[in-house]
């Protein structure tokens, strides 16, 4: 494939690396999210894992790579486009989520990652940022930059990456670390969604650090038992006394959720929340500081920095009850 099988539409993402495009394929006339990458990266380890990690994973609860090709200066990676845009941007239009709505969305969180650990991939960067909306109102793991690819359960590492706000005591303070972080960042993601920020905040890093290693959870009335001793067995500072995903799926949170029935797609849990779209095409869930942009390639000049997907909610009358969907 080359650059001219695509029609360039918008931009929906934009950093030092390039931008993304919404673009459509000509040949297949589908639309997909266009990644475009300096071929300088490509000797980047970080990158190499990626493109490996979207070859080979095949989860409806993973963003899926359609094609990757390259240009003597670039790399594009086609990808599915999710046009409901970031988690991370319905918690800013909602502030936080009932449980019935926090349990959906972790729930197919959690089947993204056991996924991702059965196949021997650390995911290393959960954050509403990275849990994208598709059409239907499911969410996807998104942008594996930060993943380890080839990494089987039990294994190792030390590197430090990630966002601050989800990192495991373990990585904070630079000991080998495992799957487990992947469980620890779950459980501050849960935390986030029904109280409206993470459980550890600080004025600077190290104020961060000093709360992630020491302070108590403290949660906030309406907050039911079952969601509290589930997010306290995920967030164990010892990581060899932390639940891992097996365990995740049996506690009573969870009691009421079918794990078969909604890896396949069935059963009776649905999302809280669909966007409402004019059509395929529709990127109104994104920052109009991007989708106002030309839709034209630009060279890449600054290291690479990661994709930033912004999401916007829509002032449309049609969404103008997504408040009460999500926190009922």
């Amino acid at each position: 494939m080359t650059p001219k099988d695509f029609d360039l539409l918008k931009v929906i993402g934009c950093g030092g690396y390039g931008k993304v495009f919404l673009a459509r394929e000509k040949s297949r006339e589908r639309v997909v999210a266009l990644k475009v990458v300096s071929k300088d990266e490509l000797e980047k380890q970080h990158l190499q894992d990626e493109i490996r990690i979207l070859e080979t994973i095949k989860s409806r609860f993973l963003c899926q790579m359609y094609h990757t090709f390259e240009t003597t200066h670039k790399v594009y990676i086609a990808l599915e486009f999710l046009p409901g845009g970031e988690l991370f941007a319905l918690m800013e239009r909602v502030q936080f989520l009932s449980e019935n709505s926090a349990r959906f969305y972790i729930a197919q969180i959690t089947l993204g990652l056991d996924y991702l650990h059965n196949n021997h991939i650390l995911y290393r960067d959960l954050k509403p940022a990275n849990v994208v909306i598709d059409k239907d109102g499911n969410v996807k793991l998104v942008d594996f930059g930060m993943s380890k690819f080839n990494f089987p359960k039990g294994n190792k590492t030390s590197t430090f990456c990630g966002s601050m706000e989800y990192m495991a005591p373990e990585m904070i303070t630079e000991k080998e670390y495992g799957h487990a972080v992947d469980l620890w960042a779950l459980g501050v993601l849960l935390f986030d969604l029904v109280t409206g920020s993470p459980p550890f905040n600080g004025e600077n890093d190290k104020e961060l650090e000093h709360e992630i290693r020491t302070a108590k959870i403290e949660f906030p009335k309406g907050i039911s038992a079952e969601c509290q001793v589930l997010i306290k067995s995920l967030l164990v500072r010892k990581e060899e006394h932390r639940i891992d995903i097996s365990q995740t799926k049996r506690f009573d949170f969870f009691k009421s959720v079918d794990w078969a029935e909604l890896e396949q797609g069935r059963g009776n849990m649905t999302p809280p929340w669909k966007p409402v779209l004019s059509g395929e095409e529709d990127v109104k869930y994104f920052d109009p500081s991007f989708t106002d942009m030309p839709a034209v390639e630009s060279p890449v000049k600054n290291p690479f920095e990661g994709f930033d997907l912004v999401a916007l909610g829509s002032d449309s009358k049609e969404d103008s009850d997504v408040s009460r969907k999500l926190l009922v």
